[in-house]
């Protein structure tokens, strides 16, 4: 009988909180005075998916969790500003009936954990990113400096172009393409007029004229890859530079990140390299037309993977260079190992 009565009383526990969305692990401690931050950096690390690879000495390694690892660093090092890392895992249920809080949210303030918080996503037919962006309105700071700048870090898988279900396993019905991404992140915002310093695609093949379109209004610098690129590949260390060099423009910044991404890139993989930095600013003026002229030339339906848009259009190619700053590097085999 006193088995029974415990095993009820698990079952009402779990069901109590199992109900609950999120569950606060480490409570904020830290004054409502405090000092003004300088900068915000929010990390989304999409782990519901399967993002296992293996190494040069193969050994086997889960993308996500070297990406958190590395963010966790970051946040540590944030001495005048605020990180919020959002961990999206895979959800999963008590004896199969029960909701799980799977993902979490790891917040530092001036380089200190105040918050750990375990949460599960509200339903199927939410927005892309809306959880994640509730949270964020519950738990940052209100004092911002008077030259606040945010700066926004995705990994994950390809953002596809057209709207798709399926890229979250454990959400299969919330649609994710360029525009939702693009909505989404912009909830993040304090403002209207707000805008990301710079926002950094760790995911394949969306260095693209619509990513660019998308989000020539959220932000002024976008650092992503036109091809393949796995998840933990872009090395997000040098965000420490908003430390040690506080007025780092967001080119110089994004030039950083990619430099010191491309270099170990370059020393492990003997794939196709392809990094670009987008200057939005200069891009999004002729962004919108480009678009236009690849979809007319039909181009996009004719390839699995993203292609360099001089091998397709002759006409004034060399206007569309302008805004971007290219890290390449060819295949060591195959038929495009020579091209430059």
């Amino acid at each position: 009988m006193k088995s029974a009565i415990l095993f009820l009383l698990f079952i009402a526990l779990n069901l109590f909180f199992g109900c609950r969305q999120s569950s606060n692990l480490i409570k904020d401690q830290t004054p409502e005075t405090e000092t003004n931050i300088d900068y915000s950096i929010i990390y989304y690390i999409h782990a519901d998916s399967d993002y296992l690879y293996h190494n040069s000495d193969g050994d086997r390694i889960q993308g996500s969790t070297q990406a958190l690892n590395s963010a966790i660093e970051v946040a540590q090092a944030a001495k005048s500003g605020e990180v919020l890392i959002y961990h999206h895992r895979r959800e999963r249920k008590w004896l199969g009936l029960i909701p799980r809080s799977s993902s979490q949210l790891y917040h530092f303030r001036f380089g200190l954990m105040v918050n750990q918080i375990n949460y599960r996503h509200a339903k199927n037919s939410n927005a892309f990113l809306s959880d994640e962006i509730k949270l964020t309105h519950e738990f940052r700071t209100l004092n911002q400096g008077a030259n606040h700048r945010y700066y926004l870090l995705y990994f994950g898988h390809e953002i596809p172009i057209q709207s798709s279900r399926g890229y979250h396993r454990s959400q299969p019905d919330v649609e994710v393409d360029t525009q939702s991404f693009a909505n989404g992140i912009r909830g993040f915002l304090s403002t209207d007029t707000d805008v990301f310093d710079i926002v950094v695609l760790s995911t394949c093949n969306n260095g693209t004229p619509t990513m660019a379109n998308h989000l020539s209004s959220t932000s002024k610098v976008m650092l992503a890859s036109p091809q393949n690129l796995h998840l933990s590949h872009m090395n997000s260390s040098k965000m420490t530079l908003l430390e040690s060099y506080p007025e780092i423009s967001p080119l110089s910044l994004g030039r950083s990140i990619a430099e010191q991404s491309f270099q170990q890139l370059e020393a492990s993989v003997n794939s196709t390299i392809t990094l670009a930095l987008y200057d939005l600013d200069i891009v999004k003026n002729y962004t919108s037309s480009f678009s236009q002229q690849i979809d007319e030339g039909n181009t996009t339906t004719q390839f699995f993977d993203n292609i360099d848009c001089a091998d397709v259009l002759n006409q004034d190619i060399a206007r569309f260079e302008d805004g971007v700053e290219t890290w390449f590097k060819p295949a060591h085999f195959g038929r495009q190992a020579s091209k430059s």
